[in-house]
């Protein structure tokens, strides 16, 4: 049923002010407005035009855009409800725009579409750069892109419809794209995605073009693919980073009026003889009141709004033409022409088409309305009082299409979109980024349009560097710069320009692209070694090239022998960082060190070339010195370097050794070493063959004596019975000081027997127990009795095994490296688990795994600054065992393997002493205490044994009447600093507990220092890395700190014995004048801070110029007494200064020897720990003494040796291997506690 309506009955409004004109010039003829002139969608199989000269050779024929492996879950047409699930692989592989270049594509889409016939929208933007920065350079295209501010239900800028059935939402948001002429043209962006929370952006969309052909028939109808006419361009989206299956159309629309169209509107000629006319029709209507264009418009859009407004459910309504005075305000021809309305059989009424069942033509109705607004506010300028120009107005900053496309650059872009000139400049379009990006985001644009485009990369890389240079330091955090550095320091982003210089270099040159890439591979590599070789200096320069050229050419020949390239030991040594001289562990620590540098500034890329230069410099090194310890640890880190054939067979390894299959091992090594010393250049006499074909031997006839000799070139001796040797440690991965603490705790027998003897206490009940001032938490008993017991199972390996070295479990390293604070997942232990997550128990054989790891630095040497450690230790690596070992299923309980695998670099930034602490600090809390102090603080084995208590007194020296102030504090460790120039250890620890004089708001106090309580094992931490403020490093100093096997406390105990005060008396006042003695020496030599001399230098300074520039000129005149006084004055600073050193000798000796009769409270020497290296890296031991054997050992990981006392006592200047960790034991209690040869062969626990 259709109904009638009437529109506009009654008399027309009086017409406005304004004499009567044709259409203004202004709205000229807009440009391609063919309905048919819709843009082509790209294929996946399509092959977009690339600038890289290199494909033009076949073999580089190739496009990122082809997507190949893998299907998108495009739901079949039935399922309607589906959603395209889109693999980000081959996502990515589509070309890539940020949504700021799909609206800078959107805003230039009608002049670059008229001047080209070429799509932005549907292109890689490096196929449009040059020729849109061009027409953006020149001026004469611009167009602006307007939504409407004003909320109209028929013709709304934004629109939001429920999908309802797929839980997605359709979001649609309309405008207009005009220039300065107002041509008008519509724009629409249709985004369908899945409800999510409107509060929650994305940070930046990856958006990547895509065919239509890709997404599921339900959501190309809800998109309304192939619904519309009037398209001039149109591309689909689909952002790689939403989970939100988030797709975007971009459409561009025709106008939807022609000059002809509009004209019937606005001439006031038309207007005035239709108005006239409809007169004849309409009585009631005045010649007084000829409507003016506004109202004509205001007409038009009513009858527009009524259909748009018509509820599905509702009769068309129809328009009377008698009734009305329709006909006197528009063209009813127009109407039923252009705009689809029909009359009825009597001709009387005016049908308006049905819009519900036509969506295309609603939509374009809307579209209408929005261009009429747009269009009486451009023509009404002239007409006063026109509600068009002051009811209705226009955003032009995308402020609509940002606020519900959310990103975290919203702000940013409303400010400056408009007025940015990215387009200026081809460099910045071709990466899809804004002049205005952050750095960060300009990255992450790079990567991700040569993800989508590798074909282009170099050309990429160009623009990326010229990114950089335009912005010429104008960054906020200098990011995008470092970035580049970065890479290109590692050969990671080499551009066209690079490729070029570096063929320069050379000496290849050509005149065209294509001339340079036929130049052969070989000819490139002849000429790379003409060159080095008559420069060798500069090898890493034209190495550097040569890697670029192989890079840039993406070639294999290259790549192999860059490969495979034994580089010159000089530059080996240089690239490691190390000397000639320097020994072959230090050199394993140096490449580790630099090794794990380069891994943590490019992302963890094991393949890059600085890291493959690192490897080569040490093979270089290890081939060069034929050293088995660089030999044998390359072939077991990275077998990959060693690069020797697997053609090599077991009977041909005996015949290039010259051997016989009955040769003894003894033989074996001796021809082994002829060979390998042998001045013969053959290729079979390369160490790298020998020792391949030595271990295929040893391997044949299972020789440990012949594997030994392949790690260290000597025949071990501890292959003989085990039962005579401590178990060494195999190290998994950075954990040498680790192996060093275990080793030092087993020796220690109470800890060793409480260990071993374990029993699992409830001590949930104790709530306020307190360990080191803090609280025990329930989840750090459960996962301190897990510690216990693996390092239960860890010594008892230690006792019973077989072998040579025990590999500790990766869950001991990981709690011991994790601090208390960060939470730890068990497992429960399951005997109907996989095999990989039961630990088998019943076998007595040690855990004997390979000590390969994923990272192979030694540890950075990291100093704790008080006797109380709090440090702690994050992203601590360990990789899970496949397979697990234990002697109590239901006691231990293994950690999850993701946990492990989620904590990177094993001790990586933590010392000996952190790693103590957070051990000591998990064995007390699984420990039932055997007391609690008053303020909850746990008393147990590991507080008698390690800890002691420092008193503090502070008495008032102006106040004779107050009493003096007295603390006590717990220590763990005695800290020796070296930064204060220690003679040796007790100069250190006298500088420590002394009685100083302190000034305080109170006036001047003595301050003393005593030791209240002593710990039955001493423990002194030696802090050696200081900053060198000029060089702004941190640096390891090697100052030798002399220690004895005796050292004494008697004198730093507290006290009452008067004797000791007294002395102590006398020290304080000795010490006291020493400061004074300082102080006036100090103020002699201070050096001014103009002249840059001291009071000395100065006077020696005016002395000789009066001597050499003053007397000697006749024209000055000059008392000589006054050169004598400055003489005198000279002669008697430089007395008083002796006399200063003469006295402070005295003192000091004194200080020094007043106690060294006091010899009651003794202990000795039981362990020290060693670091060898630099702050920055280095390589840990322990050195342990026997006293049943009166020998020392050193255990290095799993070699273990017995080492003279020189090399223990060794103070020499100059060396490496200092100190880190002195321990001694009470002298009553040396035979009693420390045992650290405890083996029981094949004794089950």
């Amino acid at each position: 049923m259709i109904e009638n309506t009437e529109l506009m009955s009654g008399p027309a409004p009086p017409p406005r002010s304004g004499s009567g004109s044709s259409l203004s010039a202004d709205l000229a003829e807009p440009l391609n407005r063919s309905a048919t002139d819709v843009a082509s969608i790209p294929d996946p199989n399509r092959q977009f035009k690339s600038n890289n000269p290199f494909l033009q050779q076949a073999d580089w024929n190739t496009t990122a855009a082809t997507v190949s492996g893998g299907e998108w879950a495009v739901p079949t047409n039935s399922e309607d409800s589906g959603a395209t699930e889109a693999p980000q692989q081959e996502l990515k592989a589509y070309p890539f725009k940020t949504l700021n270049r799909i609206l800078d594509d959107l805003r230039w889409t009608v002049p670059f579409k008229a001047k080209f016939s070429t799509s932005l929208l549907n292109n890689k933007p490096i196929d449009y750069s040059s020729n849109l920065s061009k027409m953006a350079q020149s001026n004469q295209f611009e167009y602006d892109v307007l939504t409407l501010n004003n909320s109209l239900n028929y013709a709304p800028s934004y629109e939001e419809i429920p999908e309802a059935e797929s839980n997605r939402t359709l979001k649609i948001i309309r405008g207009l794209i005009t220039n300065a002429k107002h041509d008008t043209y519509h724009f629409r962006l249709m985004i369908l995605e899945k409800v999510t929370n409107p509060f929650s952006p994305i940070d930046k969309h990856e958006y990547h073009i895509i065919p239509h052909s890709v997404l599921a028939k339900n959501e190309l109808d809800v998109l309304r693919h192939g619904q519309e006419s009037g398209l001039l361009d149109d591309a689909y989206f689909m952002s790689s980073n939403s989970n939100l299956n988030h797709i975007l159309r971009v459409s561009v629309f025709n106008p939807e009026f022609s000059r002809d169209d509009l004209f019937q509107l606005t001439d006031e000629e038309t207007i005035k003889n239709r108005y006239l006319e409809g007169m004849k029709n309409h009585p009631n209507l005045s010649a007084d009141t000829i409507p003016n264009p506004i109202h004509c418009f205001k007409t038009m859009i009513k009858v527009l709004k009524g259909p748009i407004l018509l509820p599905p459910t509702d009769s068309i309504k129809t328009i009377s033409l008698k009734n009305t005075v329709l006909d006197s305000q528009v063209d009813i021809a127009f109407l039923l022409n252009r705009l689809s309305f029909s009359l009825n059989s009597e001709e009387t009424d005016l049908i308006p088409p049905s819009l519900h069942t036509s969506p295309e033509l609603k939509e374009a109705y809307v579209r209408k309305v929005i261009e009429l607004i747009f269009c009486a506010k451009v023509y009404g300028k002239k007409y006063s009082n026109n509600e068009f120009e002051t009811q209705y107005s226009y955003s032009d900053n995308f402020s609509l299409i940002f606020s519900h496309i959310p990103e975290f650059d919203k702000h940013i872009n409303l400010v400056h979109f408009k007025t940015h000139n990215s387009n200026h400049l081809p460099f910045l379009i071709n990466l899809s980024i804004c002049s205005f990006f952050q750095d960060e985001l300009i990255v992450k644009c790079f990567e991700n349009t040569v993800k989508s485009d590798l074909t282009n990369k170099l050309h990429y890389v160009d623009s990326l560097k010229s990114t950089i240079n335009f912005r010429n330091g104008s960054s906020t955090n200098n990011k995008l710069a470092k970035y580049l550095k970065n890479l290109s320091t590692h050969g990671e982003l080499v551009g066209w320009y690079d490729y070029v210089e570096s063929m320069k270099a050379l000496g290849l040159t050509a005149e065209d692209a294509q001339s340079l890439q036929n130049i052969d591979d070989d000819v490139v590599i002849a000429m790379y070694k003409t060159n080095y070789k008559s420069d060798l200096k500069n090898y890493t320069y034209f190495h550097r090239h040569l890697t670029t050229i192989a890079k840039a050419r993406n070639s294999t020949k290259l790549t192999n022998f860059i490969d495979n390239e034994i580089i010159p030991l000089e530059l080996a040594l240089e690239e490691l960082g190390v000397e000639e001289i320097t020994e072959d562990e230090v050199i394993i620590t140096a490449y580790e060190f630099g090794l794990d540098e380069v891994m943590q500034s490019n992302g963890f890329n094991s393949s890059s070339p600085k890291v493959s230069l690192l490897s080569k410099s040490l093979l270089s090194v290890a081939v060069n010195r034929k050293s088995y310890l660089l030999l044998n640890y390359l072939e077991t880190k990275l077998p990959d370097t060693i690069k020797v054939s697997k053609d090599i067979t077991y009977a041909r390894a005996l015949e290039i050794l010259g051997c016989q299959t009955s040769s003894s091992e003894f033989e074996l090594v001796t021809n082994f070493q002829s060979r390998l010393i042998s001045n013969v250049e053959n290729e079979l006499n390369d160490v790298r063959i020998l020792r391949y074909s030595l271990k295929l031997i040893a391997e044949n006839k299972k020789s440990d004596i012949l594997f030994s000799f392949l790690k260290n070139g000597r025949i071990d001796p501890t292959l003989l019975p085990a039962e005579n040797w401590p178990a060494g440690l195999d190290n998994i991965g950075n954990t040498c000081y680790l192996n060093s603490l275990l080793q030092y705790y087993f020796c220690i027998k109470p800890l060793r027997e409480l260990i071993l003897n374990f029993e699992e206490k409830d001590l949930d009940l104790l709530q306020n127990r307190k360990i080191g001032g803090r609280k025990v938490e329930e989840a750090e008993i459960a996962r301190s009795k897990q510690f216990i017991y693996h390092l239960k199972h860890l010594f008892n390996e230690m006792i019973h095994t077989d072998k040579r070295c025990v590999e500790p479990s990766k869950e001991l390293a990981y709690l011991s490296f994790l601090h208390l604070s960060q939470p730890v997942t068990f497992k429960e232990n399951r005997f109907d688990e996989k095999e990989n997550d039961i630990i088998d128990l019943e076998s007595d054989e040690p855990i004997l795994v390979s000590s390969q790891s994923e990272s192979d630095l030694d540890v950075e040497m990291i100093e704790s600054s008080a006797p109380e450690l709090d440090s702690h230790i994050e992203n601590v690596e360990i990789i899970a065992d496949e397979s697990h070992e234990e002697r109590n299923p239901s006691q231990i309980l293994p950690i999850s393997t993701d946990q492990m695998e989620s904590t990177i670099e094993v001790g990586r930034q933590q010392d000996v002493t952190e790693c103590i602490e957070n051990v000591t600090y998990q064995i007390e809390t699984a420990l039932e205490p055997e007391e609690l102090e008053e303020d909850g603080e746990q008393v147990d084995l590991i507080k008698k044994l390690f800890y002691g208590k420092i008193k503090q007194t502070i008495t008032p020296l102006d106040l004779i009447n107050k009493q003096p102030r007295i603390s006590a504090e717990r220590f763990f460790s005695l800290i020796i600093n070296v930064s204060d120039n220690p003679k040796n250890i007790y100069d250190s620890l006298d500088n420590y507990f002394s009685e100083d004089l302190v000034k305080l708001e109170e006036g001047y106090v003595k301050k003393s220092l005593t030791i209240s309580e002593l710990p039955e094992v001493l423990q002194f931490h030696v802090q050696r890395v200081m900053f060198d403020r000029e060089r702004l490093v941190p640096y390891k100093s090697l100052q030798p700190i002399p220690f004895s096997e005796k050292i004494y406390l008697d004198r730093y105990l507290d006290t009452t014995d008067e004797e000791i005060l007294s002395k102590r008396n006398e020290v304080f006042k000795w010490k006291s004048e020493i400061q004074m003695l300082h102080e006036r020496k100090e103020s002699i030599l201070k050096v001014d801070d103009t002249t840059h001399m001291n009071i000395i230098d100065s006077l020696r300074t005016t002395k000789k110029f009066i001597e050499s520039k003053i007397i000697p000129n006749e024209s000055f005149t000059f008392d000589e007494a006054t050169l004598m006084k400055i003489d005198n004055q000279i002669t008697s600073l430089n007395e008083d200064l002796t006399k200063i050193e003469i006295r402070l000798t005295e003192l000091r000796e004194k200080v020094s020897n007043q106690f060294t009769s006091y010899t009651k409270v003794g202990y000795s020497i039981f362990a020290i720990f060693i670091h060898r290296g630099e702050a920055s890296y280095g390589h840990y031991w322990v050195y342990i003494k026997d006293p049943h054997r009166n020998v020392f050992r050193k255990y290095n990981d799993e070699v273990v040796t017995e080492v003279p006392f020189s090399e223990v006592f060794n103070f020499n200047d100059g060396n490496t291997a200092t100190p880190y960790y002195i321990v001694y034991v009470k002298e009553n209690l040396e035979n009693e506690y420390v045992e650290p040869l405890k083996r029981v062969i094949g004794t089950p626990n």
